[in-house]
């Protein structure tokens, strides 16, 4: 293959250098890659330099790639361009290929199989043109030539009379295409089409040559797919490219002159792709249907785990026995952490990863954050530092949540590497745009830091940055960078990071956010009180034995009136028979199920259509399963709950006193 110039036009920086690094790992030779911002900056290379094919970005700046794609195949029709877009729209795709663009995917599929197997089709594209345009140059040299140079031609040559259904004229091309030999009997004159036009495409070949007849204009190119029928009864597809050639007394098109190619191979490719696309689809299903099944059936005993744990650690132990039920809390938590980096990374992938938008106060959200792991600092003799510029706003509105969780990866990670020195996290305001402002975080340390040629890879699914040794020590999933990447970009914000080895790493954030209500102040309550259901009955609805007397003692606690029930069966005889102001159903249980007993509910009992029903799953996808979300649950809580999780919830219903 000959070594391949691009041109890209692209103004988005890190989507440039994404290419350029899916286009190092295809397995192409690559000469030389352009690369323009703008479109009147590629129309004026285009003046004097020629690539062999070009890579345009739908969204440009003063313009878009549709009218920029026009422009360039006026001055240059014969480059294959190739359209790329950050979303999938097939409108998009139909306008840019019907103005000429020869492919088009989105950004988010770019990568070295997809560049491989584009350019191996587009190589092919242009051989076949290159060959195609080399032949009519040649029969437009010398006329003595034509017939030899026909018969010679690697494309398929014809004349054929659409008005008596005869050949005219063609070379041997489409007979070596289709497996026939200048000894085999070819079929005659008078009936070739149909014995050697595929059945399934006879109507769509008499609806064309109607179309040519009647329709097309002189020297109107017309480009059409048909299938023939090889001699061993295989299919082989071809594309013509035909013109008016003679018409009858009546103005009627008579005689059609055309070229085609052999195009089976990128069919199969075509057909490639879309299998592989298919079984990507249904890898996606079983993985999300497999972690579903395996996120409940660890979530659920991690529920009695942690909640016997919690409860257990308000009681009076010795000193000894403290310190082993707090290294079951710990290694429960970190449980915890890998099995929510998996879900995590499942739910940005399956695009179920939600963003809430509320005001906060960020100092003291950071605020928490540092205390959270002040005692790890300061178990390693770290110097745990926190700094926000006077110029950052206190109150801000988005997703607390999910910055939150970007900067406990970053500060977990910095801790987990740094064994003396410091972990200093620095908030600063980037860009103010008036309403809202861009805020950047860095997170400094000074810890083992990150070899140069691992600085691309660590944001990579499964990647870690350091030796099996390294890991094994440190322990980890390798996702927890790409969580924190991908929310990163999810908040519409970007993630980089600077280091040298030995001598520390700094990530810098940036997140857009917008600016709050000064005189907002979020209601504090005291951690100390215990919350009171007294006067309210609550009927709880949960299979597992460990988590019915969870349940049971934290009721108790609160000093609700309560019945507990093993299944949905028994929640519907409950409803029989008493009266309930709150309900907790589990989603799976046996005999009957909590979306069953649900609809049960709401279609056998409607008097209490009034009563809040909160969902209680340990699979972290059911909300937004279509089948459960059509219940139209009160709420959802997630196993394993915290209790402050599970009475916070209830309070969204009940009055709770504090």
């Amino acid at each position: 293959m000959t070594p391949l110039t691009i041109l890209l036009v692209e103004d988005d920086e890190i989507d440039a250098l994404e290419f350029r690094r899916a286009i190092k790992k295809a397995d192409v030779e690559i000469e030389e890659i352009r690369t323009c911002k703008y479109a009147e900056d590629a129309l004026t290379t285009l003046d004097s330099w020629t690539p062999r094919c070009i890579f345009l970005d739908y969204q440009l700046p003063k313009t878009n790639g549709l009218e920029l794609l026009k422009r360039i195949k006026k001055i240059a029709p014969s480059i294959p361009v190739i359209v790329l877009t950050a979303q999938g729209d097939e409108r998009i795709a139909v306008e840019m290929m019907k103005a000429g663009a020869i492919d088009y995917f989105p950004k988010s599929e770019i990568n070295a199989e997809k560049f491989t197997k584009t350019f191996h089709t587009m190589s092919q594209m242009l051989e076949v043109e290159k060959g195609r345009e080399e032949a009519q140059h040649e029969l437009a040299e010398k006329e003595e030539f034509i017939s030899k140079i026909a018969l010679l031609s690697p494309n398929i040559l014809y004349v054929i009379d659409i008005e008596k259904w005869t050949n005219i004229f063609h070379n041997k091309q489409i007979w070596k295409i289709l497996g026939y030999s200048d000894d085999d009997l070819i079929v005659d004159a008078n009936n070739g089409f149909s014995k050697i036009i595929n059945k399934q495409d006879q109507l769509l070949f008499y609806k064309h040559y109607y179309f040519m007849r009647r329709c097309v204009k002189d020297a109107q190119v017309v480009e059409k797919e048909f299938r023939l029928k090889h001699k061993n009864g295989s299919d082989v597809w071809i594309i013509t490219r035909e013109v008016p050639f003679k018409r009858n007394s009546e103005g009627t098109v008579k005689e059609v002159f055309g070229t085609a190619i052999d195009i089976t191979s990128r069919k199969q490719a075509e057909q490639e792709l879309i299998q592989a696309k298919k079984d990507a689809e249904e890898a996606t299903r079983i993985k999300s249907d497999f972690l579903s099944t395996m996120s409940h059936e660890i979530r659920t005993p991690m529920n009695a785990i942690i909640g016997f744990t919690d409860l257990l650690l308000s009681g009076n132990f010795s000193e000894q026995e403290g310190q082993y039920l707090r290294m079951i809390k710990y290694s429960a938590d970190n449980l915890m952490v890998i099995l929510n980096d998996i879900l995590d990374f499942s739910k940005i992938e399956a695009g179920k990863f939600k963003l809430e938008n509320f005001e906060f106060d960020l100092r003291e959200k950071l605020g928490y954050l540092v205390k959270t792991f002040e005692v790890s600092a300061r178990d390693k003799g770290i110097a745990l530092e926190f700094h926000v510029n006077d110029d950052v706003p206190h109150i801000l509105m988005g997703d607390a949540y999910r910055l939150n969780q970007i900067l406990i990866n970053l500060v977990g990670n910095a801790l987990k590497f740094t064994e003396k020195g410091f972990v200093r996290i620095s908030v600063f305001l980037h860009e103010d745009h008036g309403d809202h402002l861009d805020l950047r975080i860095d997170v400094a340390d000074t810890g083992i830091g990150i070899a140069e040629d691992k600085l691309s890879l660590i944001f990579d699914s499964f990647s870690q940055a350091h030796n099996n040794n390294a890991t094994k020590f440190f322990g980890g999933t390798g996702l927890g960078l790409t969580i924190t990447r991908k929310i990163t970009e999810l908040m519409k914000g970007s993630i980089s990071v600077s280091s040298r080895p030995g001598e520390g790493a700094t990530f810098s954030v940036i997140l857009n956010f917008a600016k709050g209500d000064t005189s907002y102040k979020e209601e504090k309550t005291d951690s100390r009180a215990v919350p009171s259901l007294k006067g309210y009955r609550i009927l709880a609805a949960e299979d597992i034995l460990a988590n019915q007397v969870l349940l049971k003692h934290l009721l108790m606690k609160w000093e609700a009136d309560f019945v507990i029930c093993n299944n949905g069966k028994e929640v519907l005889t409950a409803l029989e028979e008493s009266d309930f102001d709150l309900i907790l159903m589990d989603i799976q249980m046996p005999i009957m199920d909590g979306v069953t007993a649900m609809k049960k509910i709401q279609t056998q009992f409607q008097q209490y259509a009034h009563i809040p029903v909160i969902a209680f799953t340990a699979d972290t996808f059911a909300e937004k399963t279509p089948e459960i979300a059509a219940c139209n649950f009160s709420g959802f809580v997630t196993k394993p709950f915290k209790a402050e999780d599970l009475i916070r919830e209830i309070s969204r219903h009940l009055v709770v006193v504090n």
